[in-house]
């Protein structure tokens, strides 16, 4: 399938991209043009990058902008933040080469969080308070996804506690939906101890447990995937699917660039170039409906 590169898309180009994996693989002819699973990133996929320019906050920048979080964990996040985010962004480097790097950031990020003595009742308000929000049109594709009885798997590198609070607050926590994540450990008096599961940090997406568990098998058969991202370690989250027909893989190249567009070119089926909506997810799915 030829990737394509769009921003504002006509109906035309959704007709195509619904289209495409029956007429353009041989293999897939008969194929029914719906998604059997749906496979999410979360950060910045989808939740906004921004509203009008106003900055939103991922998981992790919920934490850090909170005032009900020390000084010094916010200065710890920045530094963290300066020294590895250009490495996950370059791209000059392949993927190998970055796991260290992000490692590193991973870890060093839950040492100083757990320092911190966060409490779990304070989770809500933080969520409330902050600035993050999802993509316009999520809690539709989400509502649409649940009455089709389609499954959704959403894999985040982020902090999974939040995400429940976040959609909680801001959609609805489908049972159709999984949340594979960082999830924060408490002690009895509600205050984090630590993490409960392996670390999952944005290029090991395809080493979680979850790839070895029973997920994936109970959905044996539901071979059709739509997948989307906003870093090319997304690609990895279905790698568990068994003998897929078709991935959709629907790429947010959220901080334009003109390597990082080739790239992305290269990799997604779909590039969507700093749009802050689901309204693609939203025509595609109407279309089942």
């Amino acid at each position: 399938m030829q990737a394509r590169y769009v921003t504002r898309y006509s109906t035309a180009a959704v007709r195509r991209v619904v289209a495409a994996p029956l007429l353009t693989l041989p293999h897939c002819a008969t194929v029914r043009p719906c998604p059997d699973q749906v496979i999410l990133d979360f950060d910045h996929t989808l939740t906004r990058v921004h509203d009008n320019g106003n900055k939103c906050a991922c998981t992790w920048e919920i934490l850090d902008r909170s005032d009900l979080m020390p000084q010094m964990y916010r200065d710890e996040t920045n530094r963290l933040r300066d020294k590895y985010y250009p490495i996950e962004i370059d791209p000059h480097m392949t993927i190998a080469e970055k796991v260290p790097y992000a490692v590193e950031w991973y870890t060093q990020a839950h040492e100083v969080l757990i320092k911190t003595g966060l409490k779990k009742q304070d989770l809500v308000n933080m969520v409330k308070d902050s600035t993050a929000q999802f993509r316009s049109g999520t809690d539709r594709l989400l509502e649409d996804l649940h009455r089709l009885n389609v499954p959704v798997l959403i894999f985040s590198a982020g902090l999974g506690d939040l995400i429940h609070v976040m959609l909680d607050q801001q959609a609805k926590d489908h049972d159709n939906i999984k949340v594979v994540s960082n999830y924060m450990r408490f002690d009895e008096e509600g205050k984090m101890i630590g993490f409960t599961d392996e670390m999952i940090h944005m290029y090991n997406k395809n080493e979680n447990a979850v790839h070895s568990s029973s997920y994936f098998e109970r959905l044996k058969g539901r071979n059709n995937v739509i997948l989307m991202g906003d870093n090319v370690g997304d690609l990895h989250m279905a790698d568990g699917v068994d003998n897929p027909n078709v991935t959709l893989k629907i790429g947010f190249l959220n901080q334009p660039s003109e390597e990082r567009l080739a790239k992305f070119l290269d990799l997604f089926d779909v590039v969507l170039l700093d749009d802050q909506t689901m309204d693609l997810g939203n025509d595609i799915v109407s279309r089942l409906m």
